[in-house]
């Protein structure tokens, strides 16, 4: 089913049933499509009904988050101000 809004995956995989969804996104890796995945027992139109209701929410990456995606700890930065 084609979207034309934000999706958080998880979270409207769990406000539809916890089964599983799939996902297409485009080239800024936004979601253009949701369908159901094999073993998710919902149809067409429960997941349309998710979509129309569903209101992505996004965490903001944490300081931890961000020094762990180039490679350093907490203890890194702590070490390299001097704590």
């Amino acid at each position: 089913m084609l979207v034309n809004k934000k999706i958080n995956l998880v979270q409207l995989d769990l406000e539809l049933n916890g089964k599983g969804l799939n996902a297409v996104f485009n080239d800024l890796g936004d979601i253009v499509e949701v369908n159901l995945a094999d073993n998710n027992d919902a149809n067409e139109a429960e997941l349309a009904a998710a979509i129309n209701a569903h209101q992505a929410v996004f965490q903001e990456p944490t300081v931890a988050d961000k020094l762990a995606s180039v490679g350093l700890s907490l203890d890194d930065l702590k070490k390299a101000l001097g704590f």
